[in-house]
């Protein structure tokens, strides 16, 4: 990976002032949103050479640059953005940013911490904290990003700007989806990395066999099992390729991909619940509304009423 670390080239006399900002901030008023405690969240769109103005981080916060490039700094360093990238600040870490003089910036982002609730921690909170300290650990703030992460922040300033009905709902669904993106970013770059040229027995090329296997054959697949007598390996022996190159179990990416494809199918409404379960290879409907529900915190009607709400 290229070294982001660069001297400070911009003129940190220019003109400061921001063309557009849209700022929230709930710093002595959090929200809490199932594992998200929420303490900011904005849209930065910046004139030519703006500075943000160096700061120290309360919480941890998470950048995704919409446009243009420039500037960010984390206590002595500084790294070049660019559009497309995501940037991890952390708590007690001195941040700034500085706008390009010619391609100036527009940047969104959340100031959020993790933190456990009594009576509030989603079921799935645990998952959320072990995102966190992964993110915690990585040694370059910066990550190219690969996964459509502005459209959740703009679905984010939509329910902040003009809540409606269950808004509290689509804005942890968001945020979720932030915080998975950002852990993608960073984390999964394997996946981005396949060289067909490699060895077939080669750890990387085994996970992408298999996630092609699953991805091709989603609908068709009845037992994991089968992975292992198209590949020719053992189950087990896949089972901890799979883990330890992507952090997951096999099992784990296979009922995403479904709960994924099941969502698309909902939001269409062209399929009932039952022939969506049919299709998915669950046993009965039960058993759908049962994995579906702990995975989307809904049952699949309650999904689809509400993304029949957001239609109208």
């Amino acid at each position: 990976m290229e070294d982001k670390h660069k001297e400070q080239p911009f003129d940190t006399d220019a003109r400061k002032h921001a063309r557009f900002h849209f700022d929230n901030q709930y710093r002595h008023d959090p929200k809490v949103y199932g594992p998200v405690t929420l303490y900011q969240i904005g849209d930065l769109s910046c004139a030519p050479g703006y500075e943000i103005g160096e700061h120290v981080q309360y919480c941890h916060e998470i950048s995704y640059i919409a446009s243009g490039k420039g500037v960010f700094t984390s206590d002595s360093d500084y790294f070049e953005v660019k559009e497309g990238d995501l940037i991890l600040h952390r708590p007690g870490q001195r941040h700034n940013g500085i706008a390009d003089k010619a391609d100036p910036f527009r940047f969104f982002y959340i100031g959020f911490s993790l933190e456990e609730h009594a009576e509030g921690a989603a079921k799935d909170a645990d998952a959320f904290f072990a995102m966190l300290r992964m993110l915690d650990q990585t040694a370059d703030p910066v990550a190219a990003n690969q996964q459509p992460v502005a459209a959740a922040f703009v679905g984010l300033f939509q329910e902040l700007m003009h809540p409606s009905g269950y808004a509290a709902i689509m804005i942890e669904s968001y945020l979720r989806q932030v915080l998975v993106a950002a852990y993608r970013a960073f984390y999964e770059r394997w996946d981005y990395d396949y060289d067909p040229k490699a060895k077939s027995d080669h750890p990387r090329q085994i996970v992408y066999r298999i996630i092609h296997y699953i991805d091709s054959r989603l609908t068709e697949i009845e037992e994991l099992t089968e992975i292992a007598d198209e590949l020719n390996y053992s189950y087990s022996y896949l089972s901890h390729i799979f883990s330890r190159e992507t952090g997951r179990t096999i099992k784990e990416y296979y009922n995403r991909k479904r709960f994924e494809l099941a969502g698309e199918w909902l939001r269409a409404g062209q399929l009932t619940v039952t022939h969506i379960a049919e299709r998915l290879n669950y046993h009965s409907i039960h058993a759908f509304s049962k994995a579906f529900r702990q995975h989307y915190g809904m049952s699949p009607t309650e999904y689809q009423a509400l993304a029949d709400n957001l239609k109208k």
